[in-house]
């Protein structure tokens, strides 16, 4: 599936299932993508763009959460960038009225563009994957904001593919 349609197809899941799971809030967040692990080798820091949307509490106190993400990594040596689309769903608990912490599964759709005796070729992958956080409310005005760190792993056979967004966002 192409990324374009794998977005869309994540887009329109997000939006079907957060009315009819009576989502709480919906969030836009944007913040720096560090690599890590043999991912560090061939790429750098980069760019993350995340859209959110929560559920109210639906297993006890626990809440779904339903996250498409951007990951844009700047390239090292021969690669000029590694981008990463996510989809994922998972599970979040709150800790008091200021932290939280989300964890679950999802589909990742990895991109490197690099050069072959000096043809630029893209190589495309989807992988399974992880994400486990923690975030910290702040107000921001008479808005909601957030501060979240994450770590993404994904399942992948070869070098494995290890990063950490560090994001900032508003509550729609």
């Amino acid at each position: 599936m192409t990324r374009c349609g794998t977005l869309a197809l994540a887009t329109a899941a997000l939006f079907a299932l957060a009315g009819t799971a009576r989502a709480q809030r919906a969030s836009l967040a944007v913040g720096a993508a560090v690599p890590m692990g043999d991912l560090s080798n061939s790429a750098g820091a980069g760019l993350d763009l995340d859209l959110q949307a929560r559920t109210e509490p639906m297993i006890g106190p626990l809440s779904l959460r339903l996250d498409i993400g951007y990951e844009f990594f700047r390239g090292k040596d021969v690669n000029a960038s590694t981008t990463v689309a996510a989809q994922s769903v998972g599970v979040i608990g709150d800790v008091g009225s200021m932290i939280y912490w989300v964890a679950g599964p999802g589909y990742f759709e990895s991109t490197v563009k690099t050069q072959i005796s000096g043809h630029p070729v893209s190589e495309q992958r989807t992988y399974f994957g992880a994400q486990a956080g923690v975030g910290v409310n702040i107000p921001v005005f008479r808005w909601e904001g957030f501060l979240e760190v994450s770590g993404v792993k994904l399942f992948t056979p070869g070098p494995g593919i290890v990063y950490v967004p560090v994001r900032f966002g508003i509550r729609l």
